[in-house]
């Protein structure tokens, strides 16, 4: 009795378990497709890092295809957790083992391309400073001051980028780096931009184990639940071939 109930804890644990992984592909699938269509996403993503159209369209790509798997997985370990079918909870099992040793992999080739991606980073930031604020696309001007007054700095890689016509995104009261003599953010965009991501890649990695250990309470679950419809059948055969002895 306390084994069945513990059993079906488990069958609805990872049925909920799989349904937030479903809910989380279908949500990848809508940013990409969102990202994809929307025009004004598109500019700003290229205006962004100077990307040339095909490798944001293969971002797109890239979160729809994320997506379509997590949808793929769900479907199966949430069929495979309320039918306890041994197909496709084996299946499950396959997936999510595959996924996390890719996040593994990811993990590790981040923590190696850290250097290149904020070069990167900066790289992209500082070519907007190319052109005079005044010049930019309205998009950017957007992005610019969503970056100026989000992390209180003035231009891309220098303070004086958008001199002498400053935006009012640079104009400063009171804060550490507000400069009293000019009442401008006295640090560029760029270095506070890498700055903020250093100072909150603890929570980046936190966020990545999280997703690592659900996956492998998922494995786990699966495992059991396989376990269990298996030694279901082998005692419902092993009573069976006991009654044929006697009858």
């Amino acid at each position: 009795m306390a084994e069945g109930v513990g059993m079906n804890c488990v069958k609805y644990l990872l049925f909920f378990f799989n349904f937030l992984f479903w809910i989380a592909g279908l949500f990848l699938v809508g940013v990409g497709v969102w990202i994809r269509v929307d025009d004004n996403a598109l500019k700003i993503l290229h205006n962004l890092d100077h990307l040339d159209e095909t490798v944001v369209y293969a971002g797109c790509y890239a979160f729809i295809g994320v997506g379509v798997v997590a949808l793929i997985v769900g479907f199966f370990g949430c069929c495979g957790a309320i039918k306890e079918n041994k197909c496709m909870l084996g299946t499950f099992f396959a997936c999510l083992f595959l996924l996390l040793i890719a996040e593994v992999g990811v993990a590790i080739f981040a923590v190696v391309k850290k250097p290149d991606a904020e070069k990167f980073l900066k790289e992209g930031l500082d070519k907007i400073s190319e052109k005079k604020y005044q010049d930019l696309d309205t998009e950017l001007q957007r992005l610019v001051d969503f970056f100026q007054k989000d992390f209180k700095c003035c231009g891309m890689n220098s303070t004086k980028d958008w001199a002498p016509n400053y935006p009012d995104s640079c104009n400063c009261t009171v804060g550490d780096t507000c400069d009293a003599t000019t009442g401008r953010w006295n640090k560029p965009c760029d270095e506070e931009v890498i700055n903020n991501l250093n100072k909150n890649i603890v929570y980046i990695g936190g966020g990545a184990l999280g997703v690592a250990l659900i996956m492998v309470l998922g494995i786990i679950l699966s495992c059991m639940l396989f376990c269990h419809g298996r030694g279901e059948g082998e005692r419902g055969a092993l009573f069976g071939a006991t009654y044929k002895q006697f009858v």
